[in-house]
């Protein structure tokens, strides 16, 4: 019985830490759909909007980084490992949308917000 109450608390700490880092990865990729909206209506060009976009959203950027971390940090991570990881995958939200935009500005299309 105390091994099922240990694994179901376990279980609850790790989806909720799970729940936090997508919300924050939601919330960075939902900030850089409106940039890149609004950048996009502006018609800006493809080396601006780069150079525009590595400094915005940079709080949703620090709260995703932070819960990524932590969830590594939980799972057995060195603080290091943890914090490279979670950088490399904000780096991994944000090239998405650089990377993209240029198809985007093409195409006349625009990202699409997570829910």
């Amino acid at each position: 019985m105390i091994t099922f109450l240990s694994i179901a608390l376990i279980s609850t700490v790790s989806a909720t830490t799970i729940a936090d880092a997508g919300t924050a990865r939601a919330a960075y990729s939902n900030c850089l759909v409106d940039f890149t909206t609004a950048q996009l209506d502006e018609k800006t060009g493809t080396s601006e909007f780069k150079k525009a976009a590595t400094a915005t959203c940079a709080d949703e950027r620090i709260s995703m980084i932070t819960a990524m971390k932590k969830d590594e940090m939980e799972f057995g991570s060195s603080e290091s490992e943890a914090k490279s990881f979670a950088t490399e995958e904000a780096d991994g939200v944000l090239f998405a949308f650089t990377d993209s935009y240029a198809g985007f500005a093409s195409s006349n299309t625009r990202p699409v917000k997570e829910e």
